[in-house]
């Protein structure tokens, strides 16, 4: 079964600012941010915390030059990574990449930060819409992607109703009267 995909119209992106305290830093090779990126993807997005997963889906993804693209939110007193994704653009497209965070730190708004943030660089490098996927029980992630603005994408999978995922995804978020479906325009 297919993740469920989203987009997003490049379109000014409204400012969300990180709670107080915290910050952003921008890859830049060091051992102890990839095991902190393994940790916070742990579960969620990969199954094992085994280096391969950064190197798959990080080194080795599609345009991604991680020191530009890839970048965490950080507590500033303490210097723990809470947070990461990518901001990946495929010519004009952007891509939202691997979004993940501390179990402990979500329902701060640090999500909608982050994405935010990732939008507006997307937008800087020319990216006419961005693009992203996720999983359907990643019911507080899609609100925070509906949130900014991404709209559900209608697409072909042979092995589920995409429709009818995104219908229930919608209503249990309480989101079935106000989000509009994009065809398949990927």
């Amino acid at each position: 079964m297919k993740q469920l995909r989203m987009r997003r119209e490049s379109a000014p992106v409204e400012s969300r600012e990180l709670p107080q305290g915290y910050g952003y830093e921008f890859f830049d090779g060091r051992r102890e941010q990839i095991d902190d990126w393994l940790e916070l993807c742990f579960e969620a997005l990969i199954p094992t915390k085994e280096e391969k997963w950064f190197v798959d889906t990080i080194l080795h993804y599609p345009d991604l030059c991680p020191a530009r693209d890839l970048f965490f939110v950080v507590e500033q007193s303490t210097g723990r990574r809470v947070a990461t994704t990518a901001a990946v653009c495929h010519g004009h497209e952007g891509y939202i990449h691997m979004v993940a965070a501390a179990p402990d730190v979500r329902g701060r708004g640090i999500g909608h930060a982050m994405l935010r943030y990732a939008l507006t660089e997307l937008e800087a490098r020319g990216c006419t819409y961005s693009v992203l996927t996720t999983d359907d029980f990643r019911l507080a992630a899609i609100k925070t992607y509906l949130d900014a603005g991404f709209v559900p994408v209608i697409e072909q999978d042979p092995e589920s109703n995409v429709r009818d995922r995104w219908e229930k995804v919608l209503a249990e978020l309480h989101y079935t009267q106000h989000v509009q479906f994009s065809g398949d325009l990927i």
